[in-house]
């Protein structure tokens, strides 16, 4: 689809399990396309551009995408890419409602649903998360008032295979504390600690939960 008025049809006429977006498009901007998306979806979305700059990368991931790829690519190393967000995204991009027991983090109002790969808040509302960023919070809320470097987010979140660099961390942090914190400006919940990486400040309650399946439609 060369367009991203093809890709906006393409999502309302069928199911999609992840976009490979490209950076220029003929009728517009690929970052605002991306933008756009995210306002209703967290479907899994990997970038290609001809452009290889720190910078790009941040401002694809600072719009929401799950990965970025620079052209010319190895045709193997896309489709690696492609299988490693997608099992990152195991459940993220389609509702999964397995039942059975689930382990679940709360703190703060906020609940993970470990089987799930929900965020709630305190009034049951779902809060859109992409994979990287539920990755993140899970491996945060794993290891709570303990900061975690850089390297040790990357690692646990299994980023290494999609973000080598240290700034995908950052980016994810700041989304993640625009959807989470009250003022994303003065982190209360997710705080950096100079140095170090960053902390998830709060206390953290781990509890099994039993699960009801949904009815099938």
């Amino acid at each position: 689809m060369p367009r991203a008025s093809d890709m906006r049809k393409a999502l309302t006429e069928g199911s999609v399990d992840l976009i490979l977006l490209d950076v220029l498009l003929p009728d517009g901007d690929g970052f605002e396309a991306l933008r756009q998306l995210r306002e209703t979806s967290d479907l899994p979305v990997i970038m290609l551009t001809g452009v290889d700059g720190p910078d790009d990368r941040v401002h694809g991931l600072e719009s929401g995408a799950d990965d970025y790829v620079c052209k010319p690519f190895d045709p193997n190393e896309l489709i690696a890419r492609v299988r490693s967000v997608l099992r990152r995204a195991d459940g993220a991009a389609r509702v999964v409602d397995p039942g059975g027991t689930s382990t679940v983090y709360s703190f703060a109002g906020y609940d993970i649903d470990v089987t799930r790969r929900t965020l709630t808040n305190r009034n049951g509302r779902d809060i859109e998360l992409t994979a990287g960023e539920f990755d993140l919070l899970l491996a945060l809320a794993e290891a709570p008032n303990r900061p975690l470097s850089r390297d040790q987010l990357l690692d646990k979140t299994r980023s290494r295979e999609w973000s080598p660099y240290d700034r995908s961390i950052d980016v994810l942090i700041g989304r993640l504390r625009k959807k989470i914190e009250e003022n994303p400006s003065k982190p209360a919940l997710i705080k950096t600690v100079r140095t170090v990486g960053y902390v998830l400040s709060a206390q953290v309650e781990r509890r099994q939960v039993r699960r009801v399946p949904l009815p099938a439609h």
